[in-house]
């Protein structure tokens, strides 16, 4: 049994610049899907998925520079491009490799306090048109708002619709 995981290291870039030391966390974003309720002429209710709901991720830098926190005034339709690459293990010894890819406008930059002997930090608040996830390899979840491709691990749900409207 693996047990309990860690984070060993991280290597992250940000609209191709990288950081090392300067990303404190990252918090991808919550899959959650959107469901309406169906009755028709059924005595029971149910629910179906209509969608999901939007994305949103949170970046927290400690001492960020003002190349990195340029990202705020990309010009509209510009997309930040966030690459997280992370290796954990586990209390066996496992190694795992997780890489986090997301695209997106940053919506909001929110400095932190400014105190002596701290250092200064911005959180970074982005909407997300696409988010992909992969442990070793194997994809977890892939979802492009623009391409129309949601995959939640088990192959691609729009795969066929996008065929019934000439789409590839």
């Amino acid at each position: 049994m693996a047990g309990q995981r860690s984070l060993i290291l991280r290597n992250v870039l940000i609209n191709g610049f990288p950081l090392i030391k300067e990303l404190d966390e990252h918090t991808p974003p919550e899959i959650k899907k959107a469901m309406q309720e169906v009755r028709g002429g059924a005595f029971i209710p149910g629910e179906i998925m209509v969608g999901l709901e939007k994305m949103t991720s949170k970046l927290k830098f400690k001492g960020g520079t003002k190349d990195q926190l340029e990202v705020f005034g990309l010009r509209q339709g510009e997309l930040c491009h966030v690459d997280i690459r992370e290796s954990h293990q586990d209390e066996d010894g496992n190694a795992f490799a997780l890489h986090y890819s997301y695209a997106g406008e940053v919506t909001s930059v929110t400095e932190g306090a400014s105190k002596m002997g701290e250092l200064p930090s911005q959180d970074v608040d982005m909407s997300l048109s696409a988010y992909k996830k992969t442990e070793d390899g194997r994809v977890i979840y892939d979802i492009d708002r623009n391409a129309q491709i949601l995959n939640l691990g088990n192959g691609d749900l729009l795969e066929a619709h996008r065929r019934n409207v000439g789409m590839p």
